[in-house]
């Protein structure tokens, strides 16, 4: 794949990049602020095209309606869009089935989100008010993230979708993401704003300037010299 924006061709944001990626693997994406790893989930989910070949299930992705994609990937951002709805809706929106409250609020529990919602007027039936303006950073994401418990996707990708929490409910919500591949066989891509998130990747792919230039688990890439040492270490960010 290679990707740049016509306004600017001499930026080159996916440069001849070749990846496969195994279903039910759990693959990480790490690299310096502008190195592609946005742009890369921007052609996965058909928001921009890149030039190249690229399938899904053995199917080219341009052979899939965009209704078809929403059906097979979930993508938890890290601003999520929330509607001018209640807590309920928002949990649901995307969900093509009816359900059940009882289903909203176990997926609320593995978000860590369920007390947050206890304590709010109403609960469940609380109004969120236009992109989520009445509610922190952290409880956008987390509803965000109860979306996918109660979708249980096929692939499932998480851009940086963890930033704005404590590290508390970072890892509690890593558990469950964890325990959800497990138990379903989800492709999960995490593009990470914390290395640790990435601690359990089956394998971490390091981008720059649009390329995979190491690709390794957590422990070897953190003591191997490059990009992910110098970011564990703070030297770039």
């Amino acid at each position: 794949l290679s990707f740049s924006y016509p306004e600017n061709p001499d930026r080159i944001l996916l440069n001849d990049l070749s990846l496969s990626i195994r279903p039910g693997e759990f693959v990480g994406i790490a690299g310096p602020s502008g190195c592609g790893k946005s742009s890369l989930i921007k052609v996965l989910t058909k928001l921009e095209q890149a030039s190249g070949f690229l399938t899904v299930g053995g199917k080219p992705l341009s052979d899939f309606t965009r209704s078809q994609l929403a059906d097979l990937i979930s993508v938890v951002p890290q601003s999520p869009f929330l509607i001018s709805d209640t807590i309920y809706h928002n949990i649901c929106y995307g969900c093509k089935r009816q359900v059940a409250l009882e289903e909203v609020i176990y997926a609320a529990r593995q978000a860590h989100i369920h007390e947050d919602i206890e304590k709010l007027p109403g609960g469940y039936s609380f109004e969120v008010s236009e992109a989520g303006g009445n509610l922190s950073g952290g409880q956008r994401q987390r509803i965000a993230i109860a979306r996918i418990f109660l979708q249980n996707p096929q692939i499932l990708i998480l851009d940086e979708a963890t930033s704005a929490l404590d590290n508390t409910s970072e890892k509690y919500i890593q558990a469950e993401i964890e325990k959800m591949q497990r138990q379903n066989g989800t492709t999960i891509l995490s593009i990470a704003h914390r290395l640790t998130t990435l601690q359990n990747c089956d394998r971490i792919l390091v981008f720059d300037q649009g390329q995979i230039v190491q690709q390794g688990k957590y422990q070897q890439l953190i003591d191997q010299p490059g990009i992910f040492q110098d970011m564990y270490k703070g030297i770039l960010k």
